[in-house]
Parts: C-alpha cells; structure tokens; sequence
C-alpha cells in the first residue's frame, strides 16, 4: 500500500524534492503525495500543478500545517523544505500528530533544537531522516568502499577547502543573510562537508576553527544557472525591496578535525572570497591519495598509489572492491550498474534521483522497520562539527564535540536559541 505523505515548504527546495517524487514514481508507487503546504498560496499551487502535470494526481494544497494534519488523518510522513527556522517547529507538530519526519539539512537550526527533535522522535517512535544527498551520490559510495579496503593504506588527513561567494547574497535568498533563520552562512555548505567528512573518516572529536564576517553587506541578484528554474516560483519574504543587505553573521571559517581515528582535517569554508574561487577535495593516506569526487557531478573519485605516475583506472579501482555495489533501489533509480565508476546525467536529473532515493529509503523504513541512513544522530554530528568551527572561532579556542553535542558548549547558538524560543 502506497505511504501518504505531504511536503512542506513549496519554495526551490521544495519543488526539487516534488521532482524528487515524479522520479520516484517513474521506479515505485511506494509514496504518494497527498498535499503541499506553504503559507504563501502561490507558492503551494506552482508545486502541486507541476506534480498534477507530471503524475496526474493533484495534492491538496493548505498554508498551514496545523489544518493541514487535521484534514488528512491519512498522512502518515512529511518532508520539511522550509527555511531552517521552521525545521524544528513542523517536525515536533508532525511528531505529537503521529506522523513521520524526513527534514532537508540542516536537522535544526541549532544543536538545540536538534535535541528537541531527537527526543521526540524518540518519544513517540516515529522516524527523524535528514535528507543528506552528497553521501548517497554513487561516486561518494565508491569512495567510501575504496577507503574502508584500504585503496590508500591509513587515512591520515583530509583537506576540504571551499573559498566562493564574492558581494552576491547565496542564492539570492533573504532568510540566508539572518543569524535567527540560517545560523551561518557556512553552515549551508559546511553541513554537507561535514557529513562526508565523518562518512569517509570516522567519528570527529575536537574542533579548532577562526572565524570572520568579512564582506558585512551583500547584492541581491540572480540564481546561479544551475538552480534559476527552481526558484523563480518562490515567494520572498525577507529584504524583498532591497538591492543590498546586511549580513549579520560570519562568512568565513577556517578550522582543523580531529578525528578519533588520530586523522586529522582541515575543513575550512568562506562566502567571501571576492574574484576567485578555490576548492581543495582531498584524503591523503599512508599508501596514497584519493582526490574526492565532485558532488552530483558523475565523475569519479581518483587514486593515486605512491611510486605510480598515474591516478588507477575505473577498472583498477573497482577491482579493488569486488564486493561493492550500489543498494538495489538506488540503482533502479539511477537507471545503472550497481557497480558504475562514473556516470552521465545532469544536475537536475541526478538531482532529483537523490531525492527520489531519500524518499524511497523513507517509505521502506516506514513499511518494514528498517533503519534511515542518515538519522537525529548522525544529523546532529554533521551539524555539530560546523557549530564547532563557530563554537570555536568566538572563545578562541579548541572545542570538543561531546560538548557541542550534549549543549554544554552554545555560546555562538545562545543568541538564535533565544530569539527563535527554543
């Protein structure tokens, strides 16, 4: 039986995860989009005429949650798209009513309300997913296999720079310039950094970071090309007349890892790097090199052994990892072999196959039991690590996760708690 579900949050995110579930159901009828919601009318009917285009069912649209659950006594799982603000608030709703949590990253605005999240997904025995993307990208699955086999012997440090950004405000998105609704600006990326990090890498224990506010006013502009046909739907709610605005948290953080392994990492991010733009991908090991692949981009990872003048072919590395193969829906989805090195598809076609995987994997743990890959857990350590660059960078000095983790470190979030009432 097909799983009712309803996603909240009709802005870009919100009608990629609606792709997301056209792809699904190209491959399976195990969820079925009953309803969007969006508090700006507009918004919520763009979506659902899209999804009524593409599958010929039209969800009910709603602009608020709370009617939205009493209506549908059916809806058995939601998917939050909102700004991170709300992550928290629609989740706790959605638990008290019964109701299943998938939630885009961040899984809260702060550590916080990530907790409050963890503990009443725990109460009531609903599931927590984060809809964590870059790890379930076939290549990044390929890397990780490589480095558990020991393609580059004993992982040492891992290098993830990533210098952008410039005077244009991210993603022209007013929400992202606000401390009360984003955090960070660095948290945007640095989540996803994070959460490969301790993929690839293991447990981290200790973060040291500086931090900055460098470029303190940015231009509203254009959506970059690659995301401009997602978001010219949206409705903006913050700074929506101003050709310049504020920004009133840092850009830029440059920080070191320490796993519990003894590898170490540099994990340093900047929204402020006017005219260039850098990016270093790299884990470096005892027996060699693996430059990591791009995101959603179907390249693959590349080996470098020491004493060899070349990076080991597609045939080499998969030779490594005889055992290794793509899980069966996510091949399905993608339409591959479960044991591609590459593959050939576009952002927004291997965009929306990874939301279709998340939304499969989502359906099956509500159907059989089976466990999220990407849980409260593992959400709250991917978030933690970057709350520890920020954590660290205002005392100035080195922060264990533990205590960002169990809240006994917050300085930095102290301020958003209070002003968000968490």
């Amino acid at each position: 039986m097909s799983i009712e579900f309803a996603i909240v949050g009709c802005g870009g995110m919100g009608l990629r995860h609606a792709y997301g579930y056209i792809e699904l159901r190209r491959h399976y009828d195990s969820l079925t989009l009953g309803a969007v919601c969006d508090r700006h009318e507009d918004a919520a009917n763009h979506v659902a005429g899209i999804v009524e285009e593409q599958t010929g069912h039209r969800p009910v649209v709603y602009t608020d949650v709370t009617e939205m659950f009493r209506d549908r006594p059916d809806l058995q799982a939601i998917d939050i798209v909102t700004d991170t603000r709300m992550h928290h608030v629609f989740a706790l709703q959605a638990f008290d009513a019964g109701i299943h949590v998938l939630t885009e990253k961040p899984l809260g605005l702060t550590m916080k309300a990530c907790r409050r999240m963890q503990a009443a997904s725990e109460r009531t025995g609903k599931i927590l997913s984060v809809a964590e993307q870059y790890r379930r990208d076939p290549m990044n699955r390929l890397t990780k296999a490589l480095i558990d086999a020991g393609a580059i012997g004993e992982p040492y440090f891992a290098m993830k720079v990533g210098m952008s950004g410039g005077s244009s405000l991210m993603h022209n998105t007013g929400w992202r310039a606000l401390k009360s609704r984003a955090g960070s600006m660095i948290i945007e990326q640095g989540v996803h950094e994070a959460d490969l990090l301790i993929y690839f890498l293991g447990e981290v224990e200790s973060v040291y970071a500086q931090t900055r506010l460098f470029t303190e006013s940015r231009t509203r502009g254009a959506v970059s090309p690659a995301l401009a046909g997602f978001y010219g739907h949206r409705v903006e709610d913050q700074f929506v007349d101003e050709d310049v605005v504020a920004i009133d948290q840092e850009d830029t953080a440059l920080g070191v890892l320490g796993f519990g392994s003894g590898a170490i990492g540099q994990l340093s991010i900047s929204n402020a790097s006017h005219g260039y733009s850098l990016g270093m991908n790299s884990i470096h090991g005892s027996a060699g090199t693996v430059l990591l692949p791009n995101s959603r981009r179907g390249r693959p990872p590349q080996v470098f052994i020491e004493g060899s003048e070349s990076p080991l072919s597609e045939e080499q590395m998969l030779e490594l990892v005889p055992r290794w193969k793509l899980d069966e829906y996510t091949a399905t989805i993608i339409e591959g072999d479960r044991r591609m090195s590459s593959y050939e598809l576009s952002f927004d076609e291997i965009d929306r196959v990874l939301i279709a995987v998340e939304l499969q994997e989502l359906a099956l743990a509500i159907s059989n039991g089976s466990n999220v890959e990407v849980g409260a857990a593992e959400g709250m350590k991917a978030l933690g690590v970057v709350y520890g660059l920020l954590e660290s960078g205002i005392s100035g000095i080195p922060v264990k996760m533990s205590g960002i983790l169990d809240g006994s470190v917050d300085n930095y979030q102290r301020e958003i708690d209070e002003s968000a009432g968490i």
